[in-house]
């Protein structure tokens, strides 16, 4: 199966707390952008997480939108989430296809790290909007391979 993990689009800092943080037009056009330009690859994801922020939940909007998909969201997708323990809770799901999963530094960037290299030092330092693609073979640490980034 295929991981789709991204990161949020470009948010603004003009709110009354981090949790409630909206993207900013440049973070919506860079999302609608990138998913219009790679929607092909991600044709197969039937599965749409997101973190319960709100930046991550209108970034996983303008997914669902354009790929006919209903957004769930996931209280242990927030940033400050351990990495391992969402390791842990992904391992537990079923999956029927390839999944997209929205959420935030420094969790995606661990993450990836986590399900290539085995360990969370290496964190992937993404740029918003962008998405890191992997094949899943197994829901361990080291279980997956990096196939490609889309940046916007």
């Amino acid at each position: 199966m295929k991981l789709f993990l991204g990161r949020h689009g470009e948010a603004s800092f003009n709110a009354p707390s981090d949790r409630q943080r909206e993207l900013t037009p440049a973070g919506v056009r860079a999302s609608q952008q990138l998913i219009k330009a790679h929607i092909d690859v991600m044709s197969e994801v039937n599965t749409l997480w997101a973190s319960e922020l709100v930046r991550a939940r209108q970034t996983a909007g303008i997914y669902a939108e354009a790929l006919g998909l209903t957004v769930q969201t996931r209280e242990y997708l927030a940033p400050d989430y351990d990495a391992e323990e969402v390791l842990a809770a992904l391992s537990k799901e079923q999956f029927a296809g390839d999944i997209l999963i929205v959420s935030h530094q420094p969790l995606v960037g661990e993450l990836v790290s986590l399900l290539v290299e085995g360990n969370v030092y290496d964190a992937h330092p993404y740029v918003t909007s962008e998405i890191v693609a992997m094949d899943v073979e197994h829901w361990v640490a080291g279980g997956a391979t990096r196939l490609r980034d889309y940046r916007p």
